[in-house]
């Protein structure tokens, strides 16, 4: 066999992008395209944290990675979003997927949402410092427009198109107001948007690519929290179709009071409601309990998450479905 690993360079972009739409052909081209570019953005030593594995001139297997960053200790720190490894299925039991995890080895700070449980299995087995981490549950929140909604599809109703308003009042001293530019965002000091051990990086930066420049931003609704004229919070939303029924999805939050996290939720129920919707939908790493408003149910399904660091205490980051590749595989 002429089986050969190399890492990845920009040049080989368009070779990666033909692989990655024979492997996942009902996955929007865009969104591949989307994932290569955020690769292509970081450094040359980043691109080399995405691995390829060819036979001649074709690649039967790959491992991928974007740079990211951590707020750990006030500290900000480079760690990678490792995606799935790709083996090709007519060449799989060669040992391809230990050629790939031996590279990946030699570094630590890395993170891995969404783990199948294939590779959950598999994983442990030749990732040095495989280490679990707490998993992405999927909740649920319900509303009267439920039934006449479940009544709707059964007529093959098409959707129809989702408004989303300029604001929506919370209570007499707090309201979610929807933004067009991260200008109008005011960002907690050193991006400290939780009280958390270790954060997830959310700053401007961050915000105008994953919402705004995104190929698909005319999905998604971006709403800072203003409580007593200051901002302490953003959420965003978007529609989602699962089986060809309509749901608000929240897709990203962060509070500087997690008291608040479950805002984010109620302003999509409220949102639902105006929009004759009768489900909410949210994937989150937060364990929230049955109680409150809106009433959350945590579904059985969980994500699998883990990481490569064992120096640093991960069980209370905040994992949404903005990060990895959740908002764009697991539904449309």
């Amino acid at each position: 066999m002429d089986i050969h690993l190399i890492r990845y360079t920009p040049r080989l972009r368009d070779v990666l992008l033909n692989y990655m739409q024979s492997v996942y052909p009902y996955r929007d081209i865009h969104y591949l395209e989307w994932w290569l570019s955020n690769i292509n953005s970081g450094e040359e030593e980043d691109w080399a944290k995405c691995l390829l594995i060819t036979e001649g001139s074709d690649i039967i297997g790959c491992t991928t990675a974007i740079p990211i960053e951590l707020l750990w200790k006030g500290v900000r720190s480079k760690f990678f979003f490792r995606g799935n490894t790709i083996i090709s299925t007519e060449k799989r039991g060669l040992g391809i997927s230990k050629m790939l995890y031996n590279v990946v080895n030699q570094y630590s700070n890395w993170l891995s949402v969404g783990i199948t449980d294939i590779a959950w299995k598999i994983q442990p087995r030749y990732v040095k410092n495989f280490v679990p981490i707490q998993p992405v549950n999927i909740y649920v929140a319900a509303n009267g427009w439920i039934v006449p909604q479940l009544v709707s599809r059964l007529f093959n109703n098409k959707p129809h198109k989702m408004e989303f308003p300029p604001y929506i009042k919370m209570s007499r001293n707090d309201v979610f107001v929807r933004i067009g530019s991260t200008k109008e965002l005011v960002f907690p000091d050193n991006l400290r948007w939780t009280d958390d051990t270790v954060e997830l990086v959310r700053d401007e930066v961050y915000i105008q690519k994953r919402f705004f420049d995104i190929f698909c931003s005319e999905r998604y609704a971006v709403y800072k929290y203003v409580e007593h004229e200051k901002t302490n919070g953003y959420t965003v939303l978007r529609k989602m179709m699962y089986g060809g029924f309509e749901m608000v999805c929240v897709v990203d939050y962060r509070f500087q009071d997690k008291c608040d996290e479950r805002k984010a939720f109620l302003l999509a129920q409220r949102i639902a409601r105006r929009n004759r919707i009768g489900l909410v939908f949210g994937m989150s790493s937060r364990k929230y309990g049955f109680i409150g408003s809106p009433i959350l149910v945590k579904t059985p399904k969980r994500l699998n998450c883990a990481v490569g660091e064992k120096e640093i205490d991960f069980r209370d980051m905040l994992v949404t479905s903005a990060d990895s590749d959740l908002d764009f595989v697991y539904y449309s």
